[in-house]
């Protein structure tokens, strides 16, 4: 026996945002341990670059830290949405504008040791003003205006703390071509 086999799932809990089931899962030795996944509709976060090249940032309270936090704009896809029409509805709503072009620079799995929630992320350029009133549980502050070496300087000094952020980083820097694997 060689792989993982999820044997059962039962849901126990259903929140406003996720499930959480409670699965039954044969490891490759053939043990048979209880795991919990949060399942997760997944969400899109977005390097939103205004006409002078700065990066938009907002800060919004998580109840996870207890703290505001600095992060890109982001949020939860709705059922069968499309990534990139969540992606402009987002924006919208927490800065503002709405993006001309959305590139897409990738994604990641954010938790995958008990959550499938899979960020899509993209480059919004081109804004213009058209903005949506946030979600009624949301409070985030006005648009927080960057530069890529502000971003920067804040991640080194821990104003940045944010995963999807520090990943957006890394994911702007592969695409601007300053982070690149060595040659062979």
């Amino acid at each position: 026996m060689s792989a993982f086999e999820i044997l059962s799932a039962e849901l126990v809990h259903t929140g406003h945002v996720f499930e959480v089931e409670r699965a039954s899962v044969r490891l490759p030795d053939g043990a048979v341990v209880e795991r919990s996944l949060i399942k997760h509709p997944g969400a899109v976060a977005l390097v939103a670059i205004d006409d002078q090249g700065r990066w938009l940032l907002v800060r919004q309270y998580r109840i996870g830290v207890g703290e505001t936090l600095l992060e890109i704009p982001a949020g939860t896809r709705d059922d069968g949405e499309a990534p990139e029409v969540t992606a402009q509805r987002e924006l919208r709503e927490e800065t503002g504008y709405a993006a001309e072009s959305l590139e897409r620079l990738g994604g990641t799995w954010m938790v995958p040791g008990y959550c499938d929630e899979y960020i899509h992320y993209f480059l919004a350029s081109g804004l213009r003003p058209d903005p949506l009133d946030q979600d009624a549980d949301e409070h985030l502050s006005e648009p927080i205006p960057m530069t890529y070496d502000e971003v920067l300087t804040a991640v080194e000094n821990g104003e940045i703390q944010d995963a999807k952020t520090l990943a957006a980083v890394l994911l702007y820097a592969r695409r601007q071509h300053r982070l690149r694997p060595p040659a062979d």
